[in-house]
């Protein structure tokens, strides 16, 4: 298809495109007050001048930067093949401690291994602890209609 031939499709589409639109934008431009007509028709322009402008730029994008120019890109894919980096996450990085879920028990323990944690109840005598829950139990027995 030669120039002039893209052209005048382009030109007979925008024709068409304008006759279907006509009738929409005449219904908008009377709603519009005659002050602010020039204000709504430069906005209208310029947003429709944006959206085409990142049209091209995205459809540019889509078709010239993929993976064809660049440096150490992957190498094409068969189709229906995928690659298993695209399938799994990377393994992360062993920075966290393991986790000890049971331990060995021990067949013993030593006076020496216990001491920190028994305090005997008779260390300072019998009496304290014999005294403190009979007041307690007295107290509970007496508060009981």
């Amino acid at each position: 298809m030669s120039f002039s031939h893209f052209a005048a499709y382009v030109k007979t589409a925008l024709e068409e495109l304008y006759g279907r639109l006509r009738p929409v934008i005449d219904r908008l431009v009377e709603k519009v007050p005659p002050e602010k007509r020039r204000l709504v028709l430069t906005a209208s322009i310029g947003g429709f001048c944006a959206v085409f402008v990142l049209l091209l730029a995205g459809t540019s994008l889509l078709t010239k930067g993929g993976d064809k120019g660049r440096e150490g890109a992957a190498p094409p894919v068969q189709q229906g093949v995928i690659p298993p980096d695209d399938l799994f996450l990377p393994d992360e990085p062993d920075f966290i401690p393991g986790i000890l879920l049971e331990r060995e028990q021990r067949a013993q323990w030593t006076a020496d291994d216990a001491a920190p944690l028994w305090q005997d109840p008779l260390r300072n005598g019998e009496e304290p602890w014999r005294d403190r829950i009979e007041r307690a139990i007295d107290e509970i027995m007496e508060s009981v209609p």
